[in-house]
């Protein structure tokens, strides 16, 4: 751990440290400071973090469920700090799936049927 490579390592609040790996198998609550440092700010957790702020969760999240690409919406809750972690984790992660890429063919009638409702061109 190197505190010259981040500028605010000194006075960051985050619980959630890309420069201290320790801290990574901690938890952060939606109510806690995020990284604001602009040299991580596109890691995929920090950029959960910042989804599952924004909806005001409940509950606590670890790293593992942060990383996960899955959809957030307003009543998206983690675990409960009173009870065990694990079959909560366990539970979590099944409702909470991870998105599926769209297929190339997909994109291409999506692409197409766009195209084709650009009504306000001439043709």
């Amino acid at each position: 751990m190197t505190a010259y490579t981040c500028g605010l390592f000194e006075e960051c609040l985050a619980p959630l440290c890309p420069l201290d790996p320790g801290s990574l198998k901690g938890i952060w609550y939606a109510d806690e400071e995020i990284c604001r440092s602009r040299t991580y700010a596109n890691l995929p957790w920090i950029r959960g973090q910042r989804k599952i702020g924004r909806v005001g969760a409940k509950g606590y999240f670890i790293l593992e469920m942060l990383r996960r690409n899955c959809i957030v919406k307003k009543g998206i809750a983690g675990l409960d700090p009173d009870e065990a972690e694990e079959p909560q984790l366990r539970r979590w992660l099944a409702d909470h799936p991870e998105r599926r890429g769209m297929s190339d063919e997909k994109k291409a009638a999506l692409r197409q049927q766009a195209q084709a409702a650009r009504f306000w061109e001439k043709r």
